[in-house]
């Protein structure tokens, strides 16, 4: 009886050891998205795709997010159209996610019938509209990274704009600026300023509240505080960009990462500011 007991229980172990190292019990494997960023020097300030694959790595449940990143100092989305470089990687990769982002507050001559008739404004509408088709053409989803301008009457018209170029594309508007301008006003500016000089390139803050928000309309959930590794260079506003090479395969810039871990403890409140007005 004794011995029948004793292989009853090395039975019972095995099976249950068998059982947690069946198919159904292993981890859940995490989805990897993939990312195109279009956009300017607000974008590559801090890294903010690099930002976004930090959070995202961070979260104990959730996408992964590979990224490729075509920025110009001062840049246009017209001009990245007239480029071709962007266009080509957008129709040659498969992307889950295409950011678009407009230079600072140019978006807000939607707004405006008469300025909407300038040749700029036409040129960036025509520039989200050919973007917006190629990667909805690929089944990708399409979201328009909302910027700032230096006052609250330029910030009002620019998300005007940016919700109604959003309906006219089909894509989804992320409200960066407002958010940034509101969490600024809560703390009063300095010395929590967001804004690093005139041309209100953002800080560390202002991009990470900028990755939360990204976060959180592709993950469909708000990012948890926890330790980042930033493993990338967080490059200034002056540094030297390739009009056709991706931020990412830039290896001069990528030379400059000092790899640190920023402390859960820092993000809540950002986290908090990333969160769409109720």
């Amino acid at each position: 009886m004794k011995r029948l007991g004793l292989l009853l229980l090395l039975l019972g172990a095995s099976i249950a050891h068998a059982a947690a190292q069946s198919p159904g019990n292993a981890p859940t494997e995490r989805p990897t998205l993939r990312v195109l960023l279009i956009g300017n020097s607000l974008i590559y300030t801090n890294n903010l795709p690099g930002l976004l694959r930090s959070l995202a790595r961070a979260q104990d449940a959730g996408p992964l997010f590979e990224t490729e990143t075509y920025v110009m100092p001062g840049a246009e989305l017209a001009r990245h159209w007239k480029s071709g470089a962007a266009a080509k990687a957008l129709g040659q990769g498969h992307w889950d996610i295409v950011i678009l982002q407009e230079r600072g507050g140019l978006l807000a001559c939607a707004a405006s019938p008469a300025q909407k008739e300038q040749d700029s404004c036409r040129n960036s509408l025509r520039a989200h509209r050919r973007f917006a088709e190629i990667a909805q053409q690929q089944g990708a989803r399409v979201l328009l990274l909302g910027t700032w301008g230096p006052d609250s009457t330029w910030q009002d018209n620019l998300d005007r704009a940016l919700r109604q170029v959003a309906r006219e594309t089909d894509a989804t508007p992320v409200m960066a600026g407002t958010r940034l301008r509101a969490y600024e006003a809560k703390s009063g500016g300095k010395p929590t300023s967001l804004f690093t000089d005139d041309s209100l390139h953002p800080s560390l803050p202002a991009s990470l509240i900028m990755a939360a928000a990204l976060y959180r309309e592709i993950a469909g959930k708000p990012a948890r505080a926890a330790n980042l590794r930033l493993d990338f260079p967080l490059l200034p506003p002056g540094a030297r960009m390739g009009d056709n090479l991706p931020l990412e395969h830039n290896d001069a810039l990528n030379a400059l990462a000092r790899p640190v871990t920023l402390g859960a403890a820092e993000l809540p409140p950002l986290l908090e500011a990333a969160e769409p007005s109720p």
